[in-house]
């Protein structure tokens, strides 16, 4: 596999003699825009002792680089697809629309604004970075002005000497905090802030407020040492990483369990600490275009106008739950320095606008893996794999002939040819999803979730998918006997005793009661090995050895995808797995566990099952309602009574 210290790039300058002239012969001016008045242009160069692959996730949040270096704060506002800023620098008020952002990963980025107000027409910033040996990097910054005016050009000149020693000491910030930070380089600028330590006072001293939310989290049982933690960190994070707080990227970088952390912010939320939002996330940029307070508030549709595309909001990657600091705790405003559009969508390492019948060529630095190809303004894509030793190494990228399936050697050629009759965007992006993403089926399944917020539910006019998950049925077997011999109160006593050993099992196995039938339970996993190891604890507890309890039950399970739904305003599950899985109680009897195919074939459980030395026997199930037959399994605990029936 090649490294990008060993890739050609004969399709970018040479750094070893790159100078202005020479980059202006690469990437020359439009003539519109030298007609207004004389260039200011500057190119720097700086090296950096980190490696490219360190530093770009640094480099790509301008805004963050920006705020670090002291340039004045912007206000952006989106207006049909098109991004416009406004600032003020030096006391004179400027005002522009940003030209969409172009990059490719570790090599390249650039942007121009267009100014309708300040003291230039025109603005254009490229940095270029290349890998060094030792795994430094040499990075070039180029910035061309237009100025408008005398004032205009004067301002400039003066400005961007400033504006090199400014870079030179910001860049210098950045090295530091990228060695400090390497072990959380994936967080990139805000690991600065995550990661900084709690106070270690014993009792610490928080406003008034705050203090009062302490007490509160420390009443209802919550770890004090987190407590304090997530506390001290409200006060002292910065705002661009606390506007909207992921749970994942914390509880990662401060290695404590998800559900833990989870835990803390939920009740947060009640104690009035945090605000919960219900995000609606385009699937292409991925950017956040609508923020609901509540579940119930989601639409069934969004638009992203930056993507030019409609899409479902009830896909299965459609929302993101993330939390914000309450209003009275702590004003958060989502405060910029640049629009940083890379770092906004670090899963894309490719972006590139050709206008019609032009063609452009690189060498791409993506390792191994799959990636999708698309073009701005199409909900289409095609897949791109990256794989070592293909023989094929150059991936040809024309508007009306990309194939469905590619498969390339790794750091191919690219060659774009836009063939349409209009400016199009070409886009690589990693197939992945988000992995720090809080998905509705995080909450869904998380017992505390649907303990503390019960009011929650979903418009009766949305089904939300929530992708796959384990559902699992329990039934009382011999109820009707069982009243008539225990009478209601009797029995009810016994059934209560019934519910709360459920929800215990339930919950102790990351699992979750999404509602009671009667006197059976409906709950959902997030895997059948921990479905099963449930089914085994509770069919163990109401075995005939328990004589606390007459009651026995019965247990069905199936894996596949669900939907929830609003069903008497609580977050219910339906569709054919939730069926299946309730039917499959009719071939169990008292004391067993019937489990479909889908369930079986998992490979964690067959390595529990393995681990834990049980068998299954095979079943028939008849399907009535298609009129066929499938094989299920029933959990057997002790010795088999034939070999031949077992798998």
């Amino acid at each position: 596999m090649q490294t990008i210290d060993s890739i050609d790039y004969n399709d970018m300058l040479d750094p070893n003699t790159l100078d202005l002239q020479t980059y202006l012969e690469k990437y020359p001016w439009d003539e519109k825009w030298t007609s207004l008045a004389e260039p200011i242009e500057k190119l720097w160069k700086f090296d950096l002792e980190v490696s490219p692959e360190e530093v770009w996730p640094w480099l790509i949040d301008t805004s963050s680089f920006n705020k670090r270096i002291d340039i004045p704060e912007m206000k952006f506002q989106e207006i049909n697809g098109r991004l416009f800023g406004k600032s003020k620098n030096a006391g004179i008020p400027a005002e522009w629309e940003e030209v969409p952002w172009e990059w490719e990963y570790c090599k390249q980025l650039n942007n121009a604004r267009i100014y309708s107000k300040g003291f230039a027409y025109y603005v254009r910033v490229r940095y270029l970075v290349y890998p060094l040996e030792e795994g430094s990097t040499r990075l070039f910054v180029y910035f061309g002005w237009i100025p408008k005016g005398w004032l205009g050009k004067t301002l400039l000149k003066f400005g961007m000497i400033q504006l090199e020693k400014a870079y030179a000491k910001g860049l210098k910030g950045v090295v530091e905090d990228v060695i400090k930070t390497r072990s959380y380089s994936w967080l990139g600028p805000s690991a600065l802030s995550i990661i900084k330590e709690s106070k270690s006072e014993k009792n610490p001293v928080f406003p008034a407020r705050m203090q009062q939310i302490r007490v509160g989290y420390i009443r209802e049982g919550q770890p004090r040492e987190l407590v304090d933690r997530v506390l001290n960190y409200i006060l002292d994070a910065d705002e661009s990483d606390l506007y909207r707080i992921r749970i994942k990227s914390l509880s990662k970088a401060w290695k404590i369990p998800e559900k833990e952390l989870l835990l803390v912010f939920l009740h947060g939320c009640r104690l009035g600490l945090f605000t919960m939002s219900w995000d609606v996330v385009c699937p292409h940029c991925r950017g956040v275009r609508t923020e609901a307070q509540h579940l119930g508030d989601l639409p069934t549709r969004d638009t992203c106008e930056v993507c030019e595309i409609q899409f479902e909001a009830n896909q299965l990657n459609s929302i993101e739950i993330t939390f914000h600091v309450h209003p009275s705790i702590r004003e958060v405003q989502k405060r910029m320095f640049c629009a940083a559009e890379p770092a906004t969508k670090s899963h894309i390492r490719f972006q590139k606008y050709l206008d019609s019948g032009e063609t452009y060529n690189s060498k791409l630095l993506l390792s191994p893996g799959v990636y999708r190809l698309r073009v701005n303004g199409e909900k289409n894509y095609s897949l791109l794999e990256i794989k070592e030793e293909v023989p094929n190494e150059t991936l040809v990228w024309k508007t009306d002939e990309t194939p469905e399936q590619i498969e390339i050697a790794d750091h191919p050629k690219l060659i774009l040819e836009n063939l349409s009759s209009s400016r199009k965007g070409f886009v690589i992006e990693e197939r992945k999803e988000d992995q720090d993403c809080l998905r509705p089926t995080d909450l869904f399944n998380f017992q505390d979730f649907r303990d503390l917020f019960s009011q929650e539910a979903l418009s009766t006019d949305l089904q939300l998918d929530i992708g796959v998950q384990t559902i699992l049925f329990t039934d009382i077997v011999g109820s009707t006997k069982f009243y008539y011999n225990k009478g209601d109160s009797g029995a009810f006593s016994e059934v209560r005793y019934h519910f709360v050993e459920v929800y215990k099992v339930v919950r102790e196995f990351q699992g979750a009661v999404v509602k009671t039938i009667g006197d059976a339970v409906m709950a959902a996993f997030p895997s059948p090995s921990a479905a099963v190891e449930a089914s085994v604890r509770l069919q163990e507890f109401f075995s005939e050895e328990n004589t606390e309890t007459p009651i026995r039950i019965r247990i069905s399970l199936h894996t596949g995808p669900c939907l929830a739904v609003n069903l008497n305003s609580n977050i219910d599950y339906f569709g054919n797995t939730v069926n299946f899985a309730a039917k499959l109680q009719a071939i169990a009897d008292g004391g067993e566990v019937v489990f479909s195919e889908t369930v079986f074939r998992e490979k964690q459980l067959r390595q529990l099952m393995t681990e834990k030395g049980w068998k299954v026997k095979r079943v028939k199930f008849h399907q009535s309602w298609i009129n066929e037959e499938t094989q299920a399994y029933k959990l057997v605990f002790s010795g088999l009574t034939s070999t031949e029936e077992t798998k």
